[in-house]
């Protein structure tokens, strides 16, 4: 689940947490890079006012009990490959969805996203958005 997912699956969001249970709990999980984005925002929302902050983090808190955190692979060639495929085609994407897109393929995964638009750029990506518009 990209980073987005997960903050909507936190704010309760209805169609996302009807696939999360639909799925099971145990069968979907987290990038560690979307964990340092999670902990990016906690942390530039304490310059903002410090009540954000402690929000942010009992959030990080509750998407880590229901979802496992995967380390990125060793093998980096997938990740390669998708940013130098994007580079010559002129449509490179943020540099964090390149790296869990390149996790996703290594491991045979499905990216769960709100961001269709950068991630189906990726071929041979499998990615789905779990929350209705």
């Amino acid at each position: 689940m990209d980073t987005n997912t997960l903050i909507e699956f936190n704010a309760g969001t209805p169609s996302v947490l009807n696939h999360v249970l639909a799925v099971g709990a145990e069968k979907c999980c987290m990038s560690v890079v979307s964990l340092h984005e999670l902990y990016y925002g906690a942390y530039y929302a304490k310059r903002i006012k410090k009540d954000y902050y402690e929000k942010e983090m009992r959030m990080i808190n509750k998407l880590l009990e229901h979802f496992s955190v995967l380390d990125l692979p060793k093998n980096a060639d997938e990740y390669a490959e998708i940013k130098n495929v994007l580079r010559e085609t002129g449509l490179l994407i943020d540099e964090f969805d390149m790296i869990i897109a390149g996790q996703a393929l290594t491991e045979g995964l499905i990216v769960i996203t709100d961001n269709i638009k950068h991630f189906s750029r990726i071929p041979g990506l499998i990615v789905e958005n779990w929350r209705e518009r």
